[in-house]
């Protein structure tokens, strides 16, 4: 759900609703749509395609079932540097390039080209997802403060 929530929130923003005007699409109050966001309340798969429709991205974007789907191209933002790097070295640890593909984390996360480096870097002991390597960012962020 937690990838619902992320994805939900970066595409409604996109979009440039605020939470009431998606709420008022999907017919439901603002309040769901926070706790939607929140990952605290699942959408309904109804909800989950009419949202998509919305917000004009697709299903598979919000439900990060795709982890080449970036939505809408209108959306997208090509990789560049180390992130390109990354994502089209086949020795990358899946968990890191699953991390690198994740358009919208990345924008939320505003990770840039050093720490995408420091990541990349670090050997780690045995197999780290997506989750495991942004905790990581975050504990190069607080080393480096």
């Amino acid at each position: 759900m937690e990838i619902v929530s992320a994805r939900l929130r970066a595409a409604r923003l996109r979009k440039g609703l605020n939470q009431q005007q998606l709420a008022a699409a999907l017919e439901m109050d603002q309040a769901n749509v926070s706790r939607a966001e929140k990952g605290i309340r699942g959408l309904s798969s109804e909800q989950i395609r009419r949202a998509a429709r919305i917000l004009e991205v697709t299903t598979d974007f919000l439900l990060g079932t795709d982890l080449n789907e970036r939505g809408a191209d209108t959306l997208s933002q090509e990789p560049q540097g180390e992130q390109a790097r990354i994502i089209g070295d086949q020795l990358t640890p899946s968990g890191l390039r699953e991390l690198a593909q994740d358009v919208d984390l990345i924008v939320m996360l505003r990770i840039t080209e050093d720490e995408w480096h420091a990541l990349s870097s670090i050997s780690l002991p045995g197999e780290v997802n997506r989750d495991g390597y942004v905790q990581l960012l975050f504990t190069i962020r607080a080393i480096c403060e």
